[in-house]
C-alpha cells in the first residue's frame, strides 16, 4: 500500500493541509471521522502499553490530543489548555 493510499484509506485527506504560503486550509471533517481516528489511536494506545513501548505510547497520546484540539477548532469550540 502506497502512502496516498493509506491517507486515503485513513480519510486523512479531510484534515487541515498546510499549504505553502503557510494559510491553512480545511475541508469538512465529519465527527464520525474524528471518533473513528480516536478509537484507532486509543488501540493503539493500549496496544503499546501493553507492550511497553512508552514513546510509542506518548507520541500516541500526542497525536490523539492534536487531533481532538483540531476538531474542537474546527468546530467552533475553544480548546482547553494543557496541563
Amino acid at each position: 500500500m502506497t502512502r496516498a493510499n493509506i491517507a486515503d484509506f485513513l480519510g486523512l485527506e479531510q484534515f487541515a493541509v498546510k499549504r505553502t504560503n503557510g494559510e491553512v486550509g480545511t475541508k469538512a471533517v465529519s465527527r464520525g471521522d474524528v471518533t473513528g481516528l480516536e478509537a484507532m489511536l486509543d488501540y493503539a494506545i493500549v496496544e503499546g502499553a501493553e507492550l511497553r513501548l512508552p514513546l510509542f505510547v506518548c507520541l500516541l497520546r500526542l497525536a490523539r490530543m492534536a487531533l481532538k484540539e483540531e476538531s474542537e477548532e474546527s468546530q467552533g469550540g475553544v480548546p482547553k489548555p494543557h496541563s
